[in-house]
């Protein structure tokens, strides 16, 4: 999946004023990786924050048999790690780089010098985490209450938005299945759905979304008619 799901949130340093952006870039190490290698492993304990450079990381669990699930694609300006940092839990997710990637990280001591430093950065951290915790809620909602064939066209439409010059969304059925835990035949049986309503084109390795308004509107219908019946 080259596709970035990254749940409709900006990155960090989009809106960042300028004195802080620059305070978070001077306190992180860049790491470059290849493509596919991994850049953390769930259950580490090391506190340290990550922000993404450049490319993408994407997010998931490996199993026991060596495959990869994937929860989310996130590019430039996203980080992760904040598990780490202000709970000091264990991290969640493995991460894996998606094409030639750079991060930066920032370990926890050259962190908390950075919040006695500048503390206004601190607000901005609370916002984001404030509107990941809700996305996730909203992501835990839709998968109690609405029907598959619109959390399929959900997934599409935050991936759409994620890079919204580019028509093709290059993701597998497989993928899709992954994120929102069912069955390659259940996915494939809501994209033939979509594709049906004129919603999306299915080709090889991707999906192209013909109408980003058409899309929105759709989902925003099945979400009320949800709504109602609960």
């Amino acid at each position: 999946m080259s596709g970035k799901i990254d749940f409709g949130l900006p990155g960090l340093q989009e809106t960042l004023p300028p004195d802080l952006k620059n305070a978070l870039s001077g306190a992180s190490v860049s790491v470059a990786y290849r493509d596919g290698q991994l850049i953390q492993t769930r259950g580490d304990t090391d506190p340290s924050l990550s922000i993404i450079e450049s490319g993408a990381v994407r997010l998931g669990q490996i199993g026991m048999d060596g495959s990869y699930a994937a929860m989310a694609v996130m590019g430039p300006g996203q980080f992760f790690g904040e598990f780490t940092i202000f709970g000091g839990l264990p991290r969640e997710f493995d991460a894996v780089a998606v094409g030639r990637t750079t991060v930066g990280h920032i370990n926890g001591l050259r962190f908390d010098r950075l919040l006695d430093k500048h503390r206004g950065i601190r607000s901005y951290f609370l916002s984001f985490l404030a509107q990941r915790l809700h996305a996730a809620l909203s992501f835990v909602d839709d998968l109690r209450h609405l029907p598959l064939v619109a959390r399929v066209a959900k997934v599409l439409n935050m991936m759409h938005q994620a890079e919204p010059n580019r028509s093709a969304i290059k993701v597998t059925q497989k993928e899709i299945a992954e994120i929102l835990g069912v069955t390659r035949v259940s996915v494939n049986k809501a994209l033939a759905q979509l594709e049906e309503e004129g919603l999306i084109a299915r080709a090889y390795g991707q999906i192209n979304v013909p109408s980003t308004e058409r899309i929105e509107q759709w989902v925003r219908e099945r979400s009320r008619a949800s709504a109602s019946e609960t």
